[in-house]
C-alpha cells in the first residue's frame, strides 16, 4: 500500500496532467476506472513508482482497493 498526500503540484512532472491540477488517474483511456469527479485533491505513488494526482473519486476508490492509504493516514 502506497502512501497519499494532500495534492501537491510539486510532486509531478512538469508538462503532466498531474502537474497541471488533473486527475491523471482518470486521464488514461481505461473505461474500467469509471469517469473523473474533477480537479486533483491527492498525490501518490503509483506501482511503478510514478506520481499520479487523483480527483474524489479516484481518492475513494483507491483507498477501498488498498493501493494507498487514506489522506492523512500512515501505512
Amino acid at each position: 500500500m502506497n502512501q497519499s498526500y494532500a495534492y501537491d503540484a510539486e510532486l509531478h512532472e512538469n508538462g503532466t496532467p498531474a502537474a497541471e491540477g488533473r486527475c491523471s488517474y482518470h486521464a488514461s483511456d481505461r473505461p474500467d476506472r469509471g469517469p473523473c469527479s474533477g480537479e486533483a485533491v491527492v498525490s501518490f505513488e503509483d506501482a511503478e513508482g510514478r506520481w499520479q494526482a487523483g480527483c474524489s473519486l479516484a481518492l475513494e476508490q483507491l483507498t477501498e482497493s488498498g493501493a494507498i492509504t487514506p489522506l492523512g493516514q500512515g501505512a
